[in-house]
Parts: C-alpha cells; sequence; structure tokens
C-alpha cells in the first residue's frame, strides 16, 4: 500500500515533470514535502495517463521496473503527455485542464492456462490487468480498462484487437499474465 504522502508526491512530481517539460512553470497552492519514503528509490512498474476530462490524453509506461518509482513517474508523465503516438501531444494550455493517472503495477504473474476462452473466465473483473501474447503480438490492459469495458468477453475481444491477434485463428494459441495496480489520482 502506497502511503497517502508519497501518493501526494508522486501526483506533484508527475505535474511538474510535464510542466517542465512544456516549458511553463508549476507552482501549486501548497507544494508537497518529498517524504522519507524507500518506496520512492525502488524499482517499479508502472504507467502514467493523462486525461482531457473523461477523454484519454496519453498512456505510456512500463512492465518492466528498471527506473525508481519517482525516477518512473518523472520519465512517464512526460512520454505520456507528450509522445503517446495515438494522440496529440499536450500544449502548455491544455496543462490546467489535464487529470493525472499513475499506475504501480504488480508483478505479472503467468496464468496456468492458455487460449483466450480459458484466460477470460480465470480474469477478475476491476481487478486484473492483463497481458497477452501470440508469438510476437502482445498487448496490455490496465485494471482501470474495466470501468469503461466491465464485460470480461468485451474486454478480452478489445485486448485482441489492440494486439492484432485473430481471435478465430489464433486464440487458441494466446498465453495471458494477470497483474494488479494501485492506482493513484489527482481527481
Amino acid at each position: 500500500m502506497i502511503a497517502e504522502s508519497t501518493r501526494t508526491w508522486l501526483l506533484f512530481v508527475a505535474r511538474r515533470a510535464l510542466a517542465d517539460a512544456l516549458g511553463v512553470g508549476y507552482e501549486p497552492s501548497v507544494e508537497p514535502e518529498r517524504p522519507d519514503d524507500p518506496m520512492l528509490e525502488e524499482k517499479a512498474r508502472l504507467f502514467v495517463s493523462w486525461h482531457r476530462g473523461d477523454k484519454l490524453a496519453g498512456c505510456i509506461g512500463t512492465l518492466e521496473p528498471r527506473l525508481s518509482l519517482e525516477g518512473a513517474v518523472k520519465v512517464y508523465a512526460v512520454e505520456a503527455g507528450l509522445n503517446d503516438p495515438r494522440l496529440p501531444a499536450a500544449r502548455r494550455e491544455d496543462l490546467p485542464h489535464l487529470t493525472c493517472d499513475i499506475s504501480v503495477l504488480s508483478e505479472p504473474v503467468p496464468m496456468d492456462v492458455m487460449g483466450i476462452d480459458a484466460i477470460r473466465d480465470r480474469l477478475r473483473p476491476g481487478e486484473d490487468g492483463l497481458i497477452i501474447r501470440d508469438g510476437a503480438r502482445r498487448a496490455v490492459f490496465l485494471p482501470v480498462v474495466w470501468d469503461n469495458l466491465p464485460d470480461p468477453e468485451v474486454f478480452v475481444d478489445a485486448l485482441c484487437r489492440k494486439a492484432r491477434i485473430d481471435r478465430s485463428l489464433r486464440g487458441p494459441f494466446v498465453v495471458g499474465e494477470r497483474f494488479t495496480a494501485d492506482k493513484i489520482s489527482d481527481v
């Protein structure tokens, strides 16, 4: 469990990193103090998402724990805001209107079944994030995706489309890994 002071600090770090990358100052009404939390230095798997209202403005992260939690938040806050190839980059004037989510991921665990249908039947809706693989094709959904795709069948179908896996031809050969996430949000 991530302490509240660490959550507040990480949201501040994300917003300041994106503001700096945009060349805009970011001075909150109250600047949080960096907590003395060893978790900030531990390597982390995470994704940072920016939203404009209810629309995704960018989401990028890593499944490999290479950077410290704090360092990864800095890097992926900027990457998600400026370099998500699916969406237009944030602009200076967008910053006050963007909200941030940080999903700190558990280590993915291989599922003990094979095939899309078996994977779907083992999912815990609302709780599991999912990585699917078929050869070189791979895609991931964070647990927060359940908010928009609450039906397991729809969830898995959308992830197959994202990975460009033809479910009717390759579905039986797909393998999966599941993980959970501790979500930090400024909304």
